[in-house]
């Protein structure tokens, strides 16, 4: 049998999910629009599902057992990380059983993909500590294959004041970090609620939430759409990936397939 050259994940960001599955998320109904998502994300039979924070609004048992339930009903691997509406506990104890749960790695294929809790107990910014970095190191070095690392929280300046202020402190210790470990292929993380990526020092990509948009810093043809991100991990360390909206019920490509360098 011939072996996969290819693997897929799919990212999704910034649920916003709450106890009440008829509640409303600043005007959408956060639970609904999430369904619409996963239901496509999971047609699409990706190798894993990463859920890159803010899963549950309220902070609930209920919001998490939701959750739960709906990744359940999709059957493909999953890795979770906490954002700031999450406590990290909450979902370790309600997902483990179900999901990986950050700080860990999972591997797809010859690749790794590793997930980070940034995630600060009372604050909106996030933060890693000295401790998680060290364990980033640990599984970075070990590992020969290329890499994907996930965390809740932008490790850079995307342009926005708004976010900016609530973005990963010191990011530098982070990204010099992953710069030491060439086969670090990208980053990809939430929190910002739209569609954003830059190319240096590694590939940083952002994704839409699938629940409301803030207004975008890069051009986006359906800025206001729920969404995720699509991400084709090639076994030559090769990063493919393309962000999908939900516009007028369809899933819509939002941007053009954009290639990372060979690994």
């Amino acid at each position: 049998m011939a072996h996969p050259t290819a693997w897929t994940v799919a990212q999704l960001t910034d649920l916003h999910l709450l106890a009440d599955p008829g509640g409303y998320y600043r005007g959408v109904n956060s639970h609904v629009q999430f369904q619409t998502c996963l239901r496509a994300v999971c047609s699409a039979d990706p190798d894993l599902i990463l859920l890159t924070g803010d899963l549950g609004h309220d902070e609930t048992w209920a919001a998490c057992g939701l959750l739960r339930d709906q990744l359940a009903t999709c059957g493909i691997p999953a890795l979770v990380m906490a954002g700031n509406h999450d406590q990290p506990q909450l979902l370790r104890s309600c997902l483990a059983r179900h999901a990986s749960v950050a700080p860990c790695g999972v591997a797809v294929g010859n690749w790794l993909v590793i997930g980070l809790d940034s995630h600060v107990a009372g604050c909106m910014g996030g933060r890693l500590s000295a401790v998680q970095l060290d364990w980033l190191v640990g599984i970075l070095r070990p590992h020969p294959g290329p890499c994907l690392v996930a965390l809740h929280h932008p490790p850079t300046a995307i342009g926005s004041p708004r976010m900016d202020a609530i973005a990963l402190e010191e990011p530098e210790r982070l990204l010099d970090l992953l710069q030491a470990f060439p086969q670090v292929k990208g980053v990809v993380f939430g929190h910002v609620h739209q569609a954003w990526q830059q190319q240096v020092p590694l590939p940083l990509m952002a994704c839409p939430s699938t629940a409301v948009q803030i207004a975008p810093i890069q051009p986006s043809a359906h800025p206001d759409a729920p969404g995720w991100r699509l991400l084709r991990l090639e076994a030559d360390g090769r990063l493919h990936t393309r962000v999908m909206r939900i516009v007028h019920g369809q899933v819509t490509p939002d941007e053009p397939l954009t290639q990372g360098v060979p690994g």
